[in-house]
């Protein structure tokens, strides 16, 4: 009576996102300590043994920077230059130059960070799964709705407020009569564009203000109407079309669902990993005011290192 429970319990796990953080992570970490030279400890902790796959990669990293093949000697050198990095780590290491250094430490988390993506793409969805979660979160998807609209526009530079708002209202007896292209000297010439073409409301808040788009959306299409405000002046405008905003399909954009997805499952694992990670520590932070350590009114003279700011 007790197995569908536990096999249903069993399932539940074998999906949970930390422990595949767990096992993809002793798995990683294993297959680094079998592959990578510097992981394995040496017999002799003075000796540097460069591989071939190392050798290899030096010289494929010559030929990536566009400089010919090395040839024997220069590839040696290249290799005296690698073991000497890696001495100059293994002493920096023993003299603890490592610890307490921000940027290592940095670094050393960003890698942890890229391991943790790296594990969000290990059970990509099925089509069903996908499907469902699309269903889920459509909302992030749906389609802004895309307006096509001429506009004829009175410059207040040119006419004074009073006169751009009273000429624009002189004009709307007449606007029904007006052709699709409205002829030379109706309206003031503009400074960018008379008709504009499939624009979202944002995209055309960003040129003409939230107001102004926000007016387009509640004119009939096919028709000449205003006055309607803009931070340029008032115009009078034709909405030639209007596509209303809408969902698509999973099939339309299933690669940015799936982008979503995995970014999502990435934030899920990042989450909880570092719960389970805070909770073995110990993490004392004292309550100051910042007041009392930074005078702010003192000149500073001391400057960044160029370096530390690109980290």
């Amino acid at each position: 009576m007790t197995e569908a429970p536990t096999r249903g319990f069993a399932g539940r796990l074998l999906r949970d996102p930390l422990l595949h953080f767990v096992v993809a992570g002793g798995v990683i970490f294993g297959a680094y300590r079998v592959f990578s030279p510097e992981a394995q400890p040496s017999a002799d902790p003075m000796r540097i043994e460069l591989t071939q796959d190392e050798m290899k990669q030096l010289a494929l990293s010559q030929v990536a920077q566009g400089l010919p093949l090395p040839d024997p000697d220069q590839l040696h050198a290249l290799g005296e230059q690698r073991a000497m990095q890696r001495i100059l780590a293994r002493e920096a290491a023993a003299f603890g130059l490592d610890r307490d250094d921000e940027i290592i430490e940095r670094r050393l988390a960003q890698k942890m960070d890229f391991l943790l993506a790296d594990l969000s793409t290990l059970t990509p969805p099925s089509h069903d799964e996908l499907a469902a979660w699309y269903a889920a979160h459509a909302d992030r998807f749906t389609q802004p709705p895309r307006v096509s609209f001429r506009h004829l526009w009175f410059s207040p530079d040119g006419r004074g407020d009073a006169a751009t708002e009273a000429a624009a209202a002189a004009a709307l007896p007449a606007v029904a009569d007006l052709p699709m292209d409205a002829p030379a000297g109706v309206g003031d010439r503009f400074m960018f564009q008379d008709y504009y073409g499939g624009r979202t409301p944002e995209e055309i808040g960003k040129t003409f203000g939230p107001d102004f788009a926000a007016a387009l959306l509640t004119e009939p299409p096919g028709s000449w109407a205003g006055p309607v405000r803009s931070g340029f002046g008032w115009h009078l405008v034709r909405v030639e079309t209007l596509v209303p905003a809408r969902v698509p399909a999973l099939d339309e954009i299933e690669a940015d669902v799936r982008a979503a997805w995995t970014e999502e499952r990435y934030d899920e694992i990042r989450r909880r990993a570092e719960a389970d990670m805070r909770a073995r520590y110990t993490v004392v932070v004292p309550d100051l005011d910042p007041a009392a350590l930074v005078d702010l009114s003192a000149p500073r003279t001391a400057a960044i290192p160029a370096a530390e700011l690109g980290q």
